[in-house]
C-alpha cells in the first residue's frame, strides 16, 4: 500500500463509525474483532483512524536494566500516518505511555495511539490533541517497572489479534481491528451501509412503523 492510498483510507475511516465497522465485520464472520470496552479514548471526541504499528512489552523489576535502547529504537521506526497499539501484557504497574513518547510520535508522523495498559501526562496529551486509548490512568513511570521487549510484529491489544498493517478504528464506542488484507473491502461495504442507514432513518422519523421499515432494510 502506498503512502497516498494509506493516507485516503485513514481519511475515509475517520468519517465513518466504529459500530458500523464491527457491524460489517460481522456480517464477514469476524465477530471477534472488537478491543475490550474498557480500552477508552481520553475524551468522547477521540478519534483514530490507521494502520497499526505494534508494541509488546512485560512487567520487569527494579534489578532489571532499563529499556530506553528499545523505546528509543521503537519511537524511531515510527511510521506516517500510523496508530501505534501497545501490549502491556496485562501489567497495571505504571503508565506505559505519556507526554514525551507522544511528541516523539507525532514528530514521526504516527496519528494516535491504542494502549492496553496504562497512560499518564493526560493534560498535555489533551492539550496537545494527541489522540490516545488507554485501559486506565497513571502517575507511575513506567521504567524498571515494565520494559520493552519488541514491536512490529503481531500482538493482543485488549483480546484481538493485531498485526502491523491492520487498521485501527476508534472512536467514543471503543476500538475495532480491520484485517490488513479486507481494509479496502470493509470500508466499501462500511460507507454502503451508512447510505442505507441515512434511508432507514429517515423512513422512521417520518413516522415509518419499525417492523415495516427493518424488514425492508434489515439493518440493526
Amino acid at each position: 500500500m502506498d503512502d497516498q492510498t494509506r493516507r485516503d483510507l485513514s481519511e475515509r475511516y475517520r468519517r465513518v463509525y466504529s459500530g458500523a465497522v464491527a457491524d460489517v465485520l460481522d456480517r464477514r464472520g469476524l465477530r471477534d474483532q472488537v478491543v475490550h470496552g474498557s480500552i477508552q479514548g481520553l475524551t468522547h471526541d477521540t478519534r483514530v483512524a490507521g494502520p497499526a504499528f505494534t508494541c509488546k512489552g512485560a512487567p520487569a523489576t527494579a534489578l532489571e536494566p532499563d529499556d530506553w535502547d528499545m523505546r528509543k529504537a521503537f519511537l524511531d521506526a515510527l511510521t506516517p500516518d500510523c496508530i501505534a497499539v501497545v501490549d502491556a501484557s496485562g501489567d497495571d504497574s505504571a503508565a506505559h505511555w505519556g507526554e514525551l513518547m507522544s511528541t516523539a510520535a507525532r514528530g514521526r508522523g504516527c496519528t494516535g495511539v491504542v494502549i492496553d495498559g496504562g497512560t499518564r501526562d493526560v493534560q498535555q496529551l489533551l492539550e496537545m490533541g494527541f489522540p490516545t486509548f488507554a485501559r486506565y490512568r497513571s502517575p507511575a513511570s513506567s521504567i524498571r517497572r515494565w520494559r520493552i521487549s519488541g514491536y512490529d510484529h503481531p500482538v493482543m491489544c485488549g483480546g484481538v489479534l493485531v498485526r502491523p498493517g491492520d487498521f485501527v478504528v476508534g472512536d467514543a464506542d471503543g476500538v475495532v481491528i480491520v484485517p490488513g488484507e479486507i481494509v479496502t473491502e470493509v470500508l466499501d461495504e462500511v460507507e454502503a451501509l451508512a447510505l442505507t442507514e441515512t434511508d432507514m432513518r429517515t423512513e422512521l422519523l417520518d413516522g415509518g412503523r419499525f417492523s415495516e421499515v427493518y424488514d425492508r432494510y434489515q439493518v440493526g
